[in-house]
């Protein structure tokens, strides 16, 4: 049982007055309205009734709490145990923001110094740092004589602020910790963190449900606080909803895309299977700004209509800028090209939304642990993307996180396994993972968990458990560490770690691994595809003809039988990707025109050297010359095979100067034997997945 303030201060004296006490002498006793006391009231009943108790009003003797003598005691119990929350000065006046905003009528001052335990003249001074943070959301506070106080604004503002504010007071693990108890049985659970328990418990249920069990495979990749964020902000919005304030149009007039808000339906439509809830378009489009600024794992492939060339090519300047800064070659990394470039199409919807991420003091600490990195990261941000020169300090730090990691990745061959519950992100952890890679070489395996994924952990396996934050009420012995994995602390993991080392242990040795059947099927097809493309490889002259249009129908009608139906239709389509984002390379003469439909029979990419030059965009938006087209192209429903290696080649040609250079004046014997090379690279690389 948990119970508010205000709520302990009721019971209290309802208990010491087993006779009755009339409603009356409570208003006059906690200072509040006849409303508001028949609110608590009701509160207190969902929450001691399932223990049997209730609270009768007599007509000769007012309010009575009844129930059996142990229930009655319990009761007690609880109330002495749950003495008033003491808030600091931050903590209190978000806690204030919450309760004003929730409030279905006028709050009274002296009703608000109770509730906080602090003096009316107090919470007169927290209103007014509470009315300059509320003004700023577009959101009033009004005082009214005799009457109290009221927020006034709009719905969507209202929420904005309470998802925020719930979700920066809750750590991940007591986060989590209370989703796993609830449950759609018991209604009444109660958080001992008081900004859980402004929403209701089995709002919370529908969207866990939701979002963790219905959407896992599309949250798989996103960090904890960001999957709290969600979480959070789609069980307040339900909240609301059951409470009558639904949405009825949104502020913004910006769109969302379109795999966002087939997501966001498909959630919804969980929910709304689940619930009774309503659900206008504006909702729909309110949680699916939500959704937006999350770092989802999106697909890299140049065939996908979402696909961001130009956002692609940014990143790798950005690398390429910052390897030569920094005199350390990062273009090597493709896990740091694909980490960028899913975390900034993130971002910047963030800032477009002007949804930052909760402030994190850690990250303060990363950007003086690499202040040269820093350095050179910020210029270089300032000057490829032009259009978001107010990159907030957060974001910077966790594009710092990123190249940190990058710097840190040194495998190393080790002896003993190591579990790390990391809770501030996926780019935190790699650096964590990187330097017991780098300083713990004891260490055989390491395997990064989220905090939310506690409950799947066979702890067992592991020699050492690690967490980044403390974990109250985790019984296994474990150890607490800075993300940046300090020098005290890498000693006290290696000296722990001797003592592991001297246990015995039975020792297993691995046979060989075998080869089936299924293995060599897959190498084979892959050789087979690898040798078709190879095959149809070439470098040829075109004549280039009145428009680009007319260019590409005559380089498709040597293709038509063979590689596609339909020359026409192709073509068309070959365009309208063209026309919906620029594929120009930036500072040169050629482009990759690319496109995957059902007309397009097999796999297939070759280089056509134009007569005459054709005026295109490049990614950059500035004008270029094409000489050299670049054409790739695949069937709508490529193998995984087709699309992992035409996905080795589009991703090769701006991953460097050089490559960019070898694409550009390369013969067809360079550029053969270069895929050649990309082609073995990845054929390989599959055979160790």
């Amino acid at each position: 049982m948990y119970f508010s303030n205000r709520e302990n201060q009721l019971l209290k004296i309802l208990l010491e007055n087993d006779q009755g006490v009339f409603a009356q002498h409570l208003q006059e006793t906690l200072q509040i309205s006849k409303r508001t006391l028949y609110r608590e009231i009701s509160s207190i009943e969902k929450t001691i009734k399932p223990q049997k108790a209730q609270i009768i009003n007599e007509r000769k003797n007012g309010y009575r709490l009844i129930g059996e003598k142990e229930t009655l005691q319990a009761i007690r119990q609880e109330v002495e145990k749950n003495q008033e929350v003491v808030f600091d000065n931050v903590h209190r006046q978000s806690a204030l923001v919450s309760s004003l905003l929730l409030a279905e009528e006028d709050m009274i001052i002296e009703g608000l110094a109770q509730d906080f335990a602090v003096s009316p003249t107090t919470i007169h001074s927290d209103l007014q740092q509470v009315e300059k943070s509320l003004s700023e959301y577009g959101l009033s506070l009004q005082r009214k004589k005799a009457r109290g106080i009221l927020v006034t604004g709009s719905e969507e503002n209202r929420r904005q602020i309470l998802s925020n504010i719930i979700y920066s007071d809750v750590n991940e693990y007591e986060f989590f910790s209370y989703l796993s108890e609830v449950n759609a049985a018991d209604k009444n659970i109660q958080s001992t963190n008081f900004f859980l328990n402004f929403i209701s418990p089995i709002w919370f249920y529908f969207a866990q449900k939701a979002v963790l069990e219905k959407m896992n495979s599309l949250f798989i990749e996103v960090t904890d606080n960001q999957l709290q964020q969600v979480i959070t902000s789609l069980a307040l919005s339900l909240e609301r909803m059951n409470k009558g304030h639904l949405l009825t149009e949104t502020s913004s007039s910006q769109t969302v895309s379109p795999s966002i808000r087939s997501l966001a339906d498909q959630i919804i439509g969980e929910i709304k299977r689940q619930t009774d809830l309503g659900m206008t378009e504006a909702e729909i489009l309110f949680f699916s700004k939500q959704l937006e600024g999350v770092n989802y794992k999106k697909p890299q492939n140049i065939f996908l209509d979402n696909f961001d060339a130009e956002l692609s090519y940014q990143v790798r300047e950005l690398i390429r800028l910052v390897s030569e800064q920094m005199q350390k070659d990062f273009r090597k990394d493709d896990t740091l090209f694909y980490d960028l470039l899913t975390h900034l199409s993130a971002a910047f919807k963030r800032i477009d939304n002007q949804a930052q991420l909760a402030g994190n003091p850690l990250l303060e600490k990363i950007l003086e642990e690499y202040p040269e990195l820093t350095k050179i990261i910020q210029a270089n941000l300032k000057q490829i993307f032009t259009d978001h020169q107010a990159f907030l300090q957060d974001e910077l730090a966790y594009i710092v996180i990123h190249f940190a990691a990058s710097l840190e990745r040194n495998p190393v061959r080790k002896e003993l396994s190591a579990l790390v519950l990391c809770s501030s992100g996926i780019g935190t952890a790699k650096i964590l993972e990187s330097r017991i890679n780098k300083y713990i070489p004891e260490i055989e395996r390491i395997e990064i968990a989220k905090i939310s994924q506690m409950s799947h952990i066979d702890f067992k396996e592991f020699d050492l458990i690690l967490s980044t934050i403390y974990l109250p009420e985790f019984s296994l012995p474990y150890k607490v560490i800075s993300p940046l994995l300090l020098d005290d602390e890498i000693y006290q993991i290696k000296q722990e770690l001797k003592g592991k080392q001297s246990e015995n242990k039975l020792v297993s040795y691995e046979s060989a691994p075998k080869t089936t059947q299924n293995d060599f099927e897959k190498v084979y097809e892959q050789m087979k595809v690898a040798n078709e493309l190879l095959t149809r490889f070439s470098i040829k002259n075109i004549t280039t003809q009145q428009t680009l249009e007319k260019t590409l129908e005559v380089i498709l009608e040597e293709l038509e039988g063979v590689v596609l139906e339909n020359r026409k239709k192709v073509r068309d389509l070959i365009v309208n990707r063209h026309q919906l984002a620029p594929i120009g390379i930036p500072n040169t003469h050629f482009a990759l025109f690319h496109s995957s439909n059902h007309y397009v029979k097999e796999p297939f990419f070759a280089i056509f050297d134009l007569s005459r030059s054709v005026p295109i965009l490049g990614m950059d938006k500035k004008p270029m010359e094409l000489t050299r087209l670049l054409l790739m192209l695949a069937p709508a429903d490529m193998s995984e095979t087709e699309n992992r290696l035409l996905g080795k080649i589009s991703a090769s040609v701006i991953e460097s100067d050089v490559n960019m250079q070898l694409y550009q004046y390369g013969n067809e014997e360079e550029i053969y034997e270069w895929i050649s090379s990309l082609f073995i690279a990845e054929i390989k690389e599959s055979e160790e997945e």
